[in-house]
């Protein structure tokens, strides 16, 4: 989706990305004005990089009404084009957060099954005649 720059009246003017043009309409008008036909090229370019402009194979926006308010829903999905932005991240320091990450959500699960158990136990059901994991004798004798 492309949009013209409609700031000068000359018809040459190559087609801006959306980004772009959201860039140049914030963009003081002296400052606009000074900048060299190299140097436009540059910020384009810099825009259109910064992932400002991404194209996803999905992309669903969506806004809705809730008791007198707009709220807004983006699914987004497509291939990480954000490979140059990465490239200073230490490998062991993503490692890291994800093993991190893991171990939190693992642990958080396993204490949820385990409330869930207890709190089974607690009302006295059984899913299994004559089977239990020894959790709940062991948690009424703390």
């Amino acid at each position: 989706m492309t949009n013209h720059l409609n700031k000068s009246s000359d018809s040459d003017e190559p087609d801006k990305s959306r980004a772009v043009t959201q860039f140049y309409r914030v963009l003081q008008q002296e400052t606009q004005q000074s900048l060299s036909e190299e140097q436009k090229q540059a910020i384009e370019k810099a825009v259109n990089q910064v992932g400002l402009v991404a194209k996803h194979s999905v992309d669903i926006r969506k806004s809705f009404p809730w008791f007198g308010k707009r709220y807004y829903v983006v699914v987004l999905s497509g291939r990480d084009r954000r490979a140059a932005a990465r490239q200073g991240e230490s490998k062991w320091i993503v490692y890291a957060t994800t093993a991190l990450i893991t171990t939190f959500v693992l642990a958080g699960g396993v204490l949820v099954l385990l409330a869930l158990y207890l709190l089974k136990s607690a009302l006295g059901i059984d899913l299994f005649e004559n089977f239990s994991l020894g959790i709940w004798d062991w948690f009424q004798s703390l």
